[in-house]
């Protein structure tokens, strides 16, 4: 009685090449978002508002913000809950980070930098909200209204 023995055969390469790919840029997209987390800043001078940022950076004419509607919030109190994200449409959602556009519960649109929910500075504009956390929210209202 003979054996039987069968080799199996190697997986083609295009395979193995389109999973390293792939795998490749996983790893790419999660440092970039690691990045874009620690190195997203806003600038205000020249007319414009200006955030920098790996994803979803955007110049904003001063001339297109409400300064009178520039405020403070705290998006885990009662009285700031119209402006809690409802609908991530674009974006980056991580536990302690969310960056890109989003629907809000009033129904505005908005642009959001948010790592801290008890420190955001609401910037509205012409066509959305801005919202970014921050510990400076006295720094970027005094910067906007000069």
């Amino acid at each position: 009685m003979e054996n039987y023995v069968h080799t199996i055969t190697a997986p083609k390469l295009t395979a193995f090449i389109l999973s390293i790919v792939l795998a490749a840029l996983f790893l790419a997209a999660c440092v970039g978002i690691v990045y874009s987390m620690k190195s997203t800043t806003i600038c205000v001078g020249g007319g414009f508002l200006t955030i920098k940022s790996l994803f979803y950076g955007r110049k904003i004419p001063i001339e297109d913000i409400d300064l009178s509607g520039v405020k403070s919030l705290n998006l885990r109190e009662e009285r700031d809950k119209d402006y809690r994200v409802t609908l991530r449409t674009n974006g980056i959602g991580l536990p302690g980070y969310l960056a890109g556009w989003t629907k809000l519960h009033n129904g505005h649109k908005a642009l959001v930098y948010i790592t801290d929910r008890t420190k955001v500075a609401l910037i509205p504009t012409k066509e959305f909200d801005v919202m970014i956390s921050t510990d400076d929210f006295d720094g970027i209202r005094n910067a906007l209204n000069k």
